[in-house]
């Protein structure tokens, strides 16, 4: 997903109004006041949209590619940069299981 910059959308939308009330003073001020509140909502709606973390197909889409990368095998601690051990093997092993890689010693083979 794509990062929304809250404070462009809520230029923008400023602009638009105030050109559709003429250019007037009191367009200005409405102008502005409705761009404060999407700029608000905006950042309101993409925090909580980045406080939820990556879905599970995202997660499995980057240690596909990191495997790309690194020739087909994959180690649990290759993935350390983007999430822990632990919830590496997790997903590497989930996988697995769905017959999308196999279990090759301490990695995992793509």
């Amino acid at each position: 997903m794509a990062r929304v910059l809250p404070l462009s959308t809520a230029l923008a939308f400023s602009l638009l109004l105030w050109a559709g009330l003429g250019f007037s003073a009191l367009g200005l001020g409405l102008a502005l006041g409705a761009g404060l509140l999407g700029y608000w909502g905006v950042a309101r709606w993409q925090g909580r949209m980045l406080s939820q973390g990556p879905s599970q197909a995202a997660l499995e889409r980057l240690a596909m590619k990191e495997a790309w990368r690194r020739g087909g095998f994959l180690r649990p601690k290759d993935l350390f940069p983007y999430m822990g051990e632990g919830e590496a093997r997790a997903l590497l092993e989930g996988l697995a299981a769905r017959g999308l890689c196999r279990k090759e010693g301490d990695g995992f083979r793509f």
